[in-house]
């Protein structure tokens, strides 16, 4: 699982500078199920990215925007499973947003932020030129 902190790609139109969390990239399988009239749909793929208010994801199948989805993830080697709702979907790329997230899952993604931050810049940063 590779997690890293990311500015925005977006173009400055596209740009929300009132975002509540901060995204970080995060790399690990997901799994998310609704329920349809014809029964569960399960759905797989791989995360793009997560924050503390949700994450973005590559789906074979995305739900529709709107969806509300049990989002299933492991991080640190624990499982997690959350509701969600869909923010936004596409083929490329959907977005959810966590419904009342446990105050574990919530600590398990600082952590995952934390500790990848100490593995990508073990020694204090410096920018000066020698």
């Amino acid at each position: 699982m590779h997690v890293g902190t990311r500015s925005s790609a977006a173009p400055a139109a596209q740009h929300c500078p009132e975002r509540r969390y901060p995204r970080h990239f995060l790399s690990a399988p997901v799994t998310t199920w609704g329920m349809l009239n014809s029964g569960p749909q399960v759905t797989r793929g791989l995360t793009l990215e997560i924050s503390l208010g949700g994450l973005s994801a590559v789906l074979c199948g995305p739900p529709k925007r709107g969806e509300r989805v049990s989002v299933r993830l492991k991080l640190l080697d624990v499982a997690f499973e959350t509701p969600a709702i869909v923010r936004h979907s596409s083929p490329a790329r959907t977005g959810f947003e966590f419904l009342e997230p446990s105050p574990e899952f919530l600590r398990t993604i600082e952590n995952c932020i934390n500790s990848s931050r100490l593995s990508l810049f073990p020694q204090p940063y410096n920018t000066g030129v020698v």
